[in-house]
C-alpha cells in the first residue's frame, strides 16, 4: 500500500528510504552540534523533515534540509517527517516557511506597500547591492509606473529611482518576479444578419453559439446544438416574426427574441 494517503501526517520513516537531490552546506560545527542535540533527545528530531513521496515508500526531501543533514550525522535509523503534496505550490510554501527560499511578489500587480516592504527587506540583507538606495522613492516610482505589461525589469532604470543596470537591477529578482496578465482574447465579430427561413442548420447554430459563448442576454443557458436542431427543423413558411421560436421549447424565451433579431431576419 502506498503512503499517498498519509499526506499531512507525521511519520517515522526509515532514513534509508529518504533521498535529497539538493546540496546542503553548513558549518561542520553546526551540523555536528545539531546531531548531538538529536542524540541527546533520544534520537528524536522535534522539527520534522518535509518530504514528498516519489515512489511507493520512497521519499525526497523538499524542505528542512538542515534537519535531514543533522539526522544523517546523528546516524538515525528513522527520522520524523511530514509528507506533503508533491505539487510545486506546496513545495514552495514549505521552503518559504522554512526560510530556505525568499518569497517573491509579482511586480506587475503588487501594491505600493508590498513593493516597499520587499525593497526594505532586500536592502537590509547582508551585502545587498541596493545599500544606499531609498526604498520609498523606488516604491513610489514603480507603483506609479504603467507596469502591468512589463516582462522584465529593464524599465526600472528609466524611472530614475536610484536603481541602475547591473547588480542593483539584477538583485530585484530575489524578491520580485514578473507575470503580466494574459490579455483577453479579442471579442468575436457578431455574425451577419441572415434570413432565418433560408438559413442552414450550421448558420443557425453559429449565431446561437455566438450569443452563448459571449454570454449575451442569458444565452449561456441555451444549448446551441439543441436549439439549432429545433429551429432548423421547424416549419417556418408562415412565420411573420421570430416570436414563434419562444414556443418551440428550445430554451429561447420572448426576452431573448430581441437579441435574435440582431442576426436573423425574415
Amino acid at each position: 500500500m502506498s503512503d499517498f494517503d498519509n499526506i499531512g501526517k507525521l511519520m517515522h520513516l526509515p532514513l534509508a528510504d529518504i533521498q535529497s537531490e539538493q546540496e546542503f552546506s553548513a558549518a561542520e560545527f553546526i551540523i555536528a552540534a545539531a546531531a548531538e542535540a538529536i542524540r541527546q533527545a533520544g534520537g528524536r528530531n522535534w522539527i520534522p523533515v518535509i518530504v514528498k513521496e516519489i515512489e511507493d515508500y520512497q521519499y525526497q526531501v523538499v524542505s528542512n534540509h538542515f534537519v535531514y543533514a543533522s539526522a544523517h550525522q546523528a546516524e538515525l535509523e528513522r527520522v520524523w517527517c511530514i509528507v506533503i503534496e508533491p505539487d510545486a505550490k506546496s513545495i514552495e510554501q514549505a521552503q518559504i516557511l522554512a526560510r530556505e527560499v525568499s518569497p517573491k511578489v509579482n511586480l506587475n500587480t503588487a501594491s505600493r506597500e508590498t513593493i516597499l516592504a520587499a525593497l526594505k527587506y532586500l536592502i537590509a540583507e547582508s551585502g545587498s547591492a541596493l545599500k544606499g538606495v531609498d526604498a520609498v522613492v523606488v516604491a513610489n516610482r514603480i507603483a506609479s509606473a504603467n507596469r502591468e505589461s512589463w516582462s522584465n525589469f529593464s524599465q526600472i532604470p528609466t524611472l530614475k529611482c536610484g536603481i541602475t543596470k547591473g547588480k542593483k537591477l539584477d538583485s530585484l529578482s530575489q524578491v520580485f518576479f514578473l507575470a503580466p496578465p494574459t490579455p483577453l482574447p479579442a471579442p468575436q465579430p457578431k455574425p451577419e444578419v441572415i434570413n432565418i427561413k433560408r438559413a442552414s442548420r450550421e448558420e443557425i447554430f453559429s449565431r446561437i453559439s455566438y450569443f452563448s459563448t459571449q454570454k449575451i442576454s442569458g444565452f449561456e443557458a441555451v444549448n446551441p446544438d439543441e436549439a439549432a436542431d429545433i429551429i432548423f427543423t421547424a416549419s417556418k413558411s408562415k412565420w411573420k416574426s421570430l416570436n414563434p421560436i419562444s414556443k418551440l421549447e428550445c430554451g429561447i424565451d420572448t426576452a431573448k427574441i430581441k437579441t435574435l433579431k440582431t442576426v436573423f431576419t425574415l
